[in-house]
């Protein structure tokens, strides 16, 4: 990525590094035994985690386990079964998301699908049309695509599509970014490139964005970005194991052929097979 040249560190040394406020809590969010049930179906079946803050985490379980389901639990568009509950330790506003599809409107420029969101809700609302371009435009610079400011959706390649879409949810500076299997539609050259390129955004001193949460089905991909790895069990699901990852900070792609990498692959895949 062109546009990011130094990084001062990961996003986990500026959460617990020297600067960190004395007394702040070390959780983004809270989750406490969270069940979802819709009509006869129950999809989330007590589940608790601590999302902490400055971590990049990986949620990764079978299809249809309910992992899409709980980042909109955790966003707020869906609310628990009673006697669950979900704090959260960062405002509101700070939690943007990522969806597996980049959903960009097809009649505005890259530019426009990346200012629209900034346009919406009352605080939006008092920024000034240039307040919104300089975001907007400062966040196409991050993601690497200044040059395709004005381009129509179908003019981009699937991964400048998703480009754009994480470029839109960093306009709004999230501190918490939840991503919804991102890369999955992409192959598998494109999906690594954007693997590193998200790694160095979230590491990147220029955003306040601190802390991420990944769906994937992809034991690889979860390893090579992860600091830790949620498994969910089959539906109804709830955290099976929680998986810590030896691999140290910047990440790279040639990570994968070290030992440490293949050892927990092997580990997560015998898991993964137990289910």
């Amino acid at each position: 990525m062109a546009a990011i040249h130094s990084i001062a560190g990961s996003a986990r040394e500026r959460a617990t590094g020297s600067n960190a406020k004395p007394g702040i809590n070390a959780n983004a969010i809270s989750i406490k035994d969270c069940s979802l049930t819709f009509g006869q179906v129950r999809v989330l079946n007590q589940v608790s985690l601590d999302i902490q803050r400055g971590e990049f985490l990986s949620i990764l379980g079978p299809s249809g386990c309910g992992k899409s389901t709980l980042l909109r639990l955790i966003l707020g568009l869906l609310s628990p079964d009673q006697g669950g509950g979900i704090v959260h330790h960062v405002p509101r506003e700070e939690i943007g998301i990522v969806f597996q599809k980049p959903v960009l409107m097809p009649w505005q420029t890259a530019i426009q699908n990346i200012e629209l969101p900034l346009s919406i809700g009352p605080q939006r609302a008092k920024q000034s049309k240039a307040e919104r371009r300089e975001k907007a435009e400062w966040s196409l610079e991050l993601v690497g695509l200044t040059d395709f400011r004005n381009h129509f959706p179908q003019q981009l390649s699937g991964g400048m599509q998703q480009r754009i879409a994480i470029a839109r949810a960093l306009a709004a500076d999230p501190s918490v970014l939840l991503m919804d299997e991102p890369f999955g539609a992409l192959d598998e050259f494109t999906r690594e490139k954007l693997n590193i390129e998200l790694l160095r955004l979230w590491a990147n001193p220029d955003t306040g964005l601190n802390t991420v949460v990944m769906v994937t089905h992809s034991i690889q991909e979860s390893v090579l970005m992860s600091d830790r790895i949620v498994m969910m069990s089959p539906r109804p699901a709830k955290v099976q194991d929680i998986v810590n990852v030896p691999l140290s900070h910047p990440r790279e792609a040639d990570m994968q052929e070290l030992p440490e990498f293949l050892s927990t692959v092997r580990e997560i895949r015998k898991q993964v097979k137990a289910l």
